[in-house]
Parts: structure tokens; C-alpha cells; sequence
């Protein structure tokens, strides 16, 4: 019997072992990825001087900088579209001046600290709350804006990678030298869940929970809100660059997505160094390293 009890324990300690162990990697791999990045950008960068990084960004006209402020400023206000269509949806509107502020600090801080899902859930919750929404609305506000970002994501990424595919260089080392097969993967996620949401008469239940489909006039709002998020988001940078007649902006739409997207996966806060190298990668060819640097920062 004692046999089994130490048999018992040290088989808990093993699982907590393993928790523990699972837990970590998620730090581990951010933490490498964080490496690689810096190796890249050192490697891009080698023949540049820190110098020629200020000058280019001292370059920047001032009407390219007042178009990127203007994008900024832009996107913000489509991104409280999010919440008002998530408060319509779980039906429980709220004065629209609460909506920006809770929508404009929420993905401020997500945007630049990364782990964006608990940032932007915790000041929606602390928020939310002190406006009497019970726990279970707030929850699903915040599931419904996920949801929302990355539909626009899946669409508009679909769009540009189907007619504009960016061809992924080799210093990548990924098993596919263009984006063309991942558009139609976005598309067939973005249509499977439009049929889902038709077909599916009852709401979707989790435990206790209930969460009811978006009806398609929903759908159709939602990733024309994220879409347009996401082409504002990326003509922010779009602007900061020096005119080229080899860069269209689809082209360049689906490289920011590509490096969005890394940056996001890797929840390095703000995707510090992620975002830059993938964009060098994959713009150097077309511009100098220096020049992109400057326009990044």
C-alpha cells in the first residue's frame, strides 16, 4: 500500500513536471524567435551605418508623415467597430464615447506590450464591468472581437495572396516559396465558417454558455470592419516609404500581413523584432535595408 502511495505522488509530480515543462516552451520558442530576429537584422544590416538608419528617417516628407498620422488616426476609429458590433451582437449597447475609450486603450496596449488576448481582455473586463456587464457578456464581447480581427485577417490576406503572392526568399528556410496555396487556405477558413454560421440554426454551447451564431449580415459587417482595419494598419508604414513604382500597395499589403502575423504568433511584446525582419526580408530586394529601417522606426 505505501508502494502505491509513493507510485501515486510521483506519478503527480511527473504530470506537474510535464505542465510546467509544456508552459515553458511558449517562452522558450518567443525567446528564440526573438534571437533569429536579431540575427537577421544584424545580418541586413552589416553594411549599414546607424547613421545612414537617422538619415533616412530625417528624410521622411512631411506630408508622407502627416498621411501616416491620418491612417493612425483612422484606425482607431474603425477598430471601435469591434466592440459596437460586439455589443449589438450580445445586445447590450452602450453610449459609443465608452466604447472608444475602452476600444482605444485596449489595443493600445495590446498593439505595443504584445499577449494581446490578455491585455486587451483585461482592461475590457475592467472597463466592461464598471458598466454592468456581467462576466459571461464581457466574455463574449471579447471572443467576438478575436474572432472579428482575424476574420478580417483570413479575408483580406486571402484577397492579396491569391492575386498579389508575395514570393518568400530563401533565407526564410520555409517549405513554400510563395503565399499563393496559404491564400486559399484563408479563404476556405473565412468560407467554412460563413456556411457554419448559415447552417447552424442553434447556438454554439459550451458548458452552460451560449453563444449564439452571427447572422450573415453580421458576418458580412465583421470582416468588412477587419479588413478595412487591416488595410489602414498597413498603410501606415505604407506611407512612411519612399515612392516606388516596383512596390504596389497589395504587394506591400501582403508583406506587412505575413510579418503582422509572425509578430502576432510570436507574443513578443509589440513583435519587436519579428515585424522588422520579416518586412527586411522580404522588402530588401526592392528597397535599401536602411531606408526600411527608417521608415519602421
Amino acid at each position: 500500500m505505501l508502494a502505491s502511495v509513493h507510485s501515486q505522488v510521483g506519478f503527480r509530480d511527473f504530470k506537474n513536471d510535464e505542465k510546467r515543462f509544456c508552459h515553458s516552451l511558449g517562452p522558450l520558442f518567443g525567446i528564440f524567435l526573438f534571437a533569429v530576429a536579431i540575427w537577421v537584422l544584424h545580418h541586413e544590416l552589416r553594411e549599414y551605418h546607424y547613421h545612414d538608419v537617422v538619415r533616412h528617417l530625417a528624410e521622411i516628407p512631411t506630408h508622407r508623415l502627416l498621411l501616416a498620422l491620418a491612417f493612425t488616426i483612422l484606425n482607431y476609429l474603425i477598430m471601435t467597430g469591434y466592440d459596437t458590433l460586439a455589443l449589438r451582437y450580445i445586445r447590450h449597447p452602450i453610449a459609443y464615447i465608452k466604447i472608444a475609450l475602452a476600444s482605444f486603450i485596449g489595443y493600445a496596449f495590446s498593439n505595443n506590450i504584445g499577449l494581446s488576448m490578455i491585455a486587451c481582455a483585461s482592461i475590457r473586463y475592467r472597463l466592461y464591468s464598471a458598466w454592468d456587464l456581467s462576466a459571461l457578456e464581457i466574455t463574449k464581447v471579447i471572443i467576438f472581437c478575436s474572432l472579428t480581427i482575424w476574420l478580417g485577417f483570413f479575408t483580406i490576406g486571402s484577397i492579396v495572396f491569391l492575386f498579389e503572392p508575395v514570393v518568400i526568399p530563401e533565407a526564410l528556410h520555409l517549405p513554400f516559396a510563395s503565399v499563393h496555396y496559404l491564400g486559399i487556405i484563408f479563404i476556405m477558413i473565412v468560407g467554412g465558417y460563413f456556411f457554419w454560421s448559415v447552417l447552424r440554426k442553434k447556438p454554439l454551447k459550451i458548458r452552460e454558455w451560449e453563444f449564439p451564431l452571427p447572422s450573415t449580415r453580421v458576418f458580412l459587417i465583421q470582416i468588412t470592419i477587419a479588413s478595412i482595419d487591416w488595410a489602414l494598419a498597413g498603410s501606415v508604414l505604407y506611407a512612411l516609404l519612399h515612392a516606388t513604382t516596383t512596390l504596389s500597395f497589395p504587394g506591400f499589403l501582403g508583406i506587412f500581413l505575413l510579418a503582422q502575423f509572425a509578430g502576432l504568433a510570436s507574443q513578443i511584446p509589440g513583435g519587436l523584432g519579428i515585424f522588422e525582419s520579416v518586412v527586411l526580408l522580404l522588402l530588401s530586394p526592392t528597397l535599401p535595408a536602411s531606408l526600411i529601417l527608417g521608415s519602421l522606426y
